[in-house]
């Protein structure tokens, strides 16, 4: 045998055992693993406050062309929930209204919540984007400023 037939017999089994490592790594490839939190609809929730105060009973609203608005209320400690299913906004961006529901009375000890500014109901200009899995999306509000037309508290 002479020695150009045993480098080319060598550089084919050389050629062999790479293209079997490539076709065993990209079989591989072929099958994803999604940890179960991120397999189902996304979970969103948060915490409404206003210059650092918690707002109760304030509806907070996820609204885009697609559909909504999506809405949860906030609990004593300003924590909102979009419940699972049918409630909680699907995976996308989203106008987000902040609104103090009609008829409801201030809390004695609430007064910010009294006056939410325009650029939070009326007027909204948050946007936020709901992605796969958990979203905790925080709204720290700022009370009026002179740019909206009203006094500062």
């Amino acid at each position: 045998m002479n020695t150009d037939s045993r480098n080319w017999g060598w550089a084919m089994s050389q050629t062999a055992i790479v293209c079997t490592t490539l076709l065993a790594l990209v079989s591989g490839c072929g099958e994803t693993s999604v940890p179960e939190q991120y397999s189902g609809p996304p979970s969103v929730s948060g915490t409404v406050t206003i210059d650092q105060v918690a707002l109760a009973e304030i509806t907070v609203s996820f609204e885009n062309s697609e559909g909504g608005p999506f809405q949860a209320v906030t609990d004593a400690a300003g924590n909102y929930v979009f419940e699972s299913g049918e409630s909680t906004p699907p995976l996308g961006k989203y106008l987000v209204r902040i609104t103090d529901p009609a008829g409801a009375e201030p809390a004695s000890d609430d007064a910010a919540r009294s006056a939410l500014p325009a650029r939070y109901n009326s007027k909204p200009e948050l946007v936020v984007d709901v992605l796969a899995g958990e979203n905790s999306i925080d709204f720290p509000l700022l009370s009026a400023t002179e740019e909206d037309g009203e006094e500062s508290f």
